[in-house]
């Protein structure tokens, strides 16, 4: 007996017929051979030969896998969608249904005969069918079933549970146990529960579509959305904390997979209650620099600083906000514009006593000094930081500072210096329990290790460290150890296995840019930090190979494509090497106005390159540029 719920008989045996499981996102592009296993696509393809004998085409395989998720797998919808492959391609379809799933109904082909369908024969809708499992819920059951229909993707047993508490509980503090209400719906074949980990409930799209209609016809969507975008702000608030320390990766998969839910409870926050859209963004300061979206994030976060509503939130929430704006202005060389901000921020969580506040606001005033020339407070700010830490027994902020002063070591070419600063580090970093702060520190290890001109072993620790990023889900430092491989690689004289290394830095960069672009908008395929460290490599590679004018040309991309204000020697680097391929004095010239305006002095073997350059009464450089 085939049935919408079990009937409740003694003895009656159930057998659930879920949804067919459909081809995940992740797999796109997928060949035909793929696609062909999951059970959607098979009767999709199937129904679509019986209307047209011409199978899927290539460039209809993106539109075949998309209508099968569209569809959610619901072999009446599959059936609905495929007979209408007779007069319209893949493409098309999706196009014109992809959004009306609904409204997909039976055709006078799909009823050979007056008893196919309840009714004589009538045409049926897929919102009909929707309907009437709809129709067999109690009252409180529909209200919640509207109510989780405002998820966009999976959710878990505890947002479920937030977001059907109380009316008059909004903070969800009442637990109502939501899983006799799931296990109702996952009986009459409306919930979707996939994969083992906590979001792995989803509302058939069909379904969602359907009570989302039935919200907005009952006037609650306004009030839903407000208790989705506070939800959704709670679990921000509760998963950033792990987003500096060891349980990171988990934290930024956690979000990840909250990606559409946390953009439009924002979304809808910033119009209806800013405060709230204020302490979301807050929240996800540091996930936006993780995953490159450091513009839009920057732009969310000055957008609702700037919004008069939230001109009486809570001051050290405003003074985190203006913190957030500023790290991600460090990545898109626009530190100067935040630096002002940044200081009063310091001020008004030194005057609250708020120690990690005081600690955050030093670190992004370092970051902020470094790219804007202050490098001597940067230093201070670092130092600061150290020494407050220190006192307050945080590891994981001392380990932090360490790292920060490494960087001012190397830039004045205190190489050793920089070394036992890494070292301790990995120290502090293995007592907090931090696995990527240690890879962070032994990645810089190698790169130190390359500037001592120990290019053999620089690849070999490069090489572990990278394999550990890829571990710990960190695709920016990743390419940063990639980079120092391919480069020891060039400088060792390995131009095979460097041109390997840049192939794959080209396709790491243009992968993890596509994934940010997916996951929050932002800026497609943008990678200054790649194009200058690539052509740095491609540089080194010409110079092995003694084509000096190809070389030049290579040096010279290298100086334009390092990231503006980064506390790198890339730019450095770049224009030793252009003024040893060109012998031009306009070159060193501004090789030595970068050095005075980076503070970084050139290490030994660098002078040495340039000194036959150097003409008889050139003025010595004064300052960090003094050795050159």
């Amino acid at each position: 007996v085939t049935g919408r719920h079990p009937v409740g008989v003694p003895g009656e045996r159930v057998w659930p017929v879920p949804p067919l499981d459909v081809p995940p996102p992740e797999l796109d592009p997928a060949g035909p051979d793929v696609l062909a296993g999951y059970p959607a696509v098979a009767l999709f393809t199937a129904r679509l030969a019986r209307v047209r004998r011409e199978p899927p085409d290539p460039d209809e395989l993106p539109a075949l896998a998309a209508l099968a998720r569209r569809l959610g797998g619901l072999p009446l919808a599959i059936e609905l969608m495929a007979a209408r492959g007779r007069i319209l391609d893949l493409n098309e379809l999706l196009d014109r249904y992809g959004d009306r799933v609904l409204d997909l109904a039976t055709s006078p082909a799909q009823r050979p005969d007056p008893g196919w369908t309840p009714g004589g024969g009538a045409t049926v809708t897929l919102r009909d069918a929707v309907a009437a499992s709809y129709r067999l819920l109690a009252p409180d059951e529909r209200a919640a079933l509207r109510r989780l229909s405002v998820f966009r993707n999976r959710w878990s047993v505890e947002l479920a549970e937030e977001m059907l508490a109380d009316d008059a509980d909004p903070e969800g503090t009442v637990s109502i146990d939501p899983v006799p209400l799931l296990d109702r719906f996952l009986q009459l074949g409306l919930l979707s529960v996939r994969g083992t980990g906590p979001f792995r409930f989803r509302l058939l799209d069909a379904v969602r579509e359907f009570a989302t209609e039935r919200k907005i016809g009952a006037g609650e969507r306004h009030d839903v959305r407000r208790r989705h975008a506070e939800v959704f702000a709670r679990l921000v608030a509760r998963t950033a904390p792990d987003l500096a320390g060891p349980l990171l990766t988990s934290a930024v998969r956690r979000l990840d997979e909250a990606t559409g839910d946390i953009t439009a409870a924002l979304a809808h926050a910033a119009v209806d209650d800013p405060t709230t859209a204020l302490r979301l963004a807050v929240g996800l300061a540091r996930w936006w620099r993780f995953r490159g979206r450091d513009v839009v994030g920057r732009q969310w976060l000055r957008r609702l600083l700037a919004d008069p509503r939230t001109a009486a939130a809570d001051p050290g929430l405003r003074a985190r906000a203006v913190l957030g704006a500023a790290r991600l202005a460090v990545e898109h060389g626009a530190a100067e514009q935040e630096l002002a901000a940044a200081r009063d921020a310091w001020a008004i969580l030194h005057r609250a006593g708020d120690v990690a506040g005081e600690l955050e606001a030093r670190a992004v005033l370092c970051a902020l000094l470094g790219a804007t020339g202050g490098h001597d407070e940067a230093r201070d700010q670092a130092a600061a930081v150290l020494a407050l830490a220190t006192r307050h027994g945080r590891l994981r902020d001392m380990a932090v500072a360490q790292h920060s002063l490494a960087w001012h070591d190397i830039r004045v070419g205190d190489l050793a210096g920089a070394r036992r600063r890494l070292a301790a580090m990995d120290r502090l970093a293995a007592q907090s329990g931090d696995r990527r702060l240690r890879l962070l520190a032994r990645a810089d290890l190698a790169e130190v290790t390359r500037l001592e001109g120990r290019y053999a072993d620089a690849v070999e620790q490069g090489r572990r460290v990278a394999a550990g990023l890829v571990e710990v889900g960190d695709p920016g430092h990743r390419r940063r150890a990639l980079g120092t491989i391919g480069l020891a690689l060039a400088q060792d004289g390995r131009p095979d296995e460097a041109a390997e290394v840049l192939a794959g830095l080209r396709t790491c960069a243009a992968g993890d840019a596509a994934l940010g672009t997916e996951l929050l908008g932002g800026r497609p395929g943008e990678s200054r930090f790649e194009d200058g460290i690539c052509a740095l490599i491609e540089a080194n590679i010409a110079l092995h190979r003694a084509d000096r004018e190809l070389a030049a040309e290579w040096f010279a991309a290298a100086a334009e494509g390092t990231v503006a204000g980064q506390d790198r020697r890339d730019l450095v680097e770049a224009l030793v090497g252009l003024a040893a391929s060109t012998r031009d004095a306009a070159v060193l010239d501004r090789l030595d106005a970068a050095c005075r305006r980076s503070g970084i002095s050139l290490l030994p073997r660098e002078a040495e390159v340039l000194a036959p350059l150097r003409r008889p009464g050139r003025p010595e450089p004064t300052g960090p540029a003094r050795r050159c």
